[in-house]
């Protein structure tokens, strides 16, 4: 048992789950290890990990059962199965602080899932971050605002929850850096379809305007950061650029090294559809410095690596980077389901690209789950064509390609995003109909 908490403490959770193995072997209803067994599947991103908390739940006192089934519904909301969570969610009354935190996540995500009611989740993700706020731990603020801000997108109503907290914290610094950070993911959702770009840009302005009269820095530095981000997917080449260097200042100057490696991300974005592909790389290598002293890896790893296999020289290069993705992405420490389409996507196309036709199948079906059950927006619609195109091309039916590829790049047209349409309409071109 000291052996597994020690390799849980420095990460290494297969040499936590092989000692694990052999407790359970003689002790099979030890409570610390079946938890301690399901964190680590959970953390290595095992589909066995809701079983897992499941099977702890079942041996637990009855004042923990219920944030171990608490846990066991959050796992399962990763895991892409909202309705189980529902299910083990069953008159659960969570207690401590991670219970609730992690009850109030799974409730959130399965309504971002459109599983479950928005204001049944808005409601008990208020309290948790009331909670939170008062524990004074910012790694539980963040957690209750990512809940908050995905029971308020799943409601429509996220830029609402954004003045509110811009009001709530601009007198609290610190405060107004963990909760902005926690709504960072959610609010990605907003530039693939799930707001118009001209009214993005127009709340970006409003909440930078109002972040100006509040003098809430971090503010200023979250609405001038998704400004950029809907100027580059909208074209505006040059204005994306100022846009997110600006935010890359504000948020290195107030010390929210998540929106730095966002803006960081973003920018070596505009440098590839620039074709400078050498500032690309040094941008996205400064990204992931970064993102690593932050406490929000899990938001960030997938989107910086997914840029980076995009960014790498050729198809062997960009397989290589896959490769690299795949030992360094995993799991809940590292991962999130909204965040793994960021990489998923450019993953399908590097493996199609390399041949290896087994895993561009893959990534696609995990790209295209992600679209289904949790995204559900045009712009990832669009990439899912897209990356249907690229496999079927290496799989030799350049036709249907072609065809996949040409509706990749309608639909990202009618999304809004003009540069993503073009290169789709190049692929596609260049082949048989």
């Amino acid at each position: 048992l000291a052996a597994a908490r020690r390799a849980v403490r420095l990460g290494a959770f297969r040499d936590a789950l092989a000692t694990l193995d052999v407790l359970l072997d003689h002790a099979p209803v030890h409570l610390e290890a079946l938890c301690l067994r399901a964190e680590c599947l959970e953390a290595l991103g095992d589909p066995r990990a809701p079983a897992a908390f499941a099977a702890a739940a079942r041996v637990a006192p009855r004042a923990a059962r219920h944030d171990i089934r608490a846990r066991q519904a959050l796992s399962s909301v990763r895991a892409g199965d909202p309705a189980a969570a529902l299910v083990a969610l069953e008159g659960v009354r969570a207690t401590t602080l991670e219970g609730r935190l992690a009850h109030a996540l799974a409730l959130c995500g399965a309504a971002a899932m459109g599983h479950a009611d928005p204001a049944v989740g808005l409601a008990r993700a208020e309290e948790t971050r009331r909670l939170a706020v008062e524990s004074g731990d910012p790694a539980a603020v963040v957690i209750a605002t990512w809940a908050e801000a995905a029971a308020a997108h799943a409601a429509g109503d996220l830029p609402s929850t954004l003045r509110a907290s811009l009001r709530a914290t601009h007198a609290l610094p610190e405060l107004a850096i963990t909760v902005f950070d926690g709504q960072l993911c959610v609010v990605e959702r907003l530039l693939y379809g799930g707001m118009p770009y001209p009214e993005v840009i127009a709340f970006a302005d409003a909440l930078g305007e109002e972040a100006d009269r509040l003098g809430a820095t971090r503010g200023r530095a979250f609405a001038t950061t998704l400004r950029g981000e809907a100027e580059l997917l909208t074209g505006r080449l040059d204005q994306a650029d100022a846009d997110l260097a600006e935010g890359v200042r504000l948020h290195r100057l107030i010390g929210a090294p998540a929106g730095e490696a966002i803006a960081l991300q973003r920018r070596a974005e505009v440098a590839l559809y620039r074709g400078d592909r050498p500032r690309a790389v040094a941008l996205l290598e400064e990204s992931l410095a970064v993102a690593r002293e932050s406490n929000l890896g899990f938001h960030l790893m997938d989107r910086i690596y997914g840029s980076m296999i995009t960014a790498a020289a050729d198809p062997a290069a960009a397989f290589a980077t896959l490769e690299e993705a795949e030992s360094a992405v995993h799991g809940s420490l590292e991962t999130c389901p909204g965040c793994r389409i960021t990489l998923a996507v450019p993953a399908a196309i590097a493996a199609a690209a390399a041949g290896d036709l087994e895993r561009a199948a893959a990534y696609e079906g995990a790209v295209e789950r992600l679209t289904s059950i949790l995204m559900r927006l045009p712009g990832w619609y669009a990439a899912l064509d897209e990356v249907r195109g690229h496999r079927l091309r290496a799989a030799g039916d350049p036709a249907a390609a072609a065809r996949h590829l040409a509706a990749a790049s309608a639909a990202f047209r009618a999304a809004g995003q003009p540069l993503d349409a073009d290169r789709c309409a190049a692929a596609a071109s260049g082949l048989p109909r």
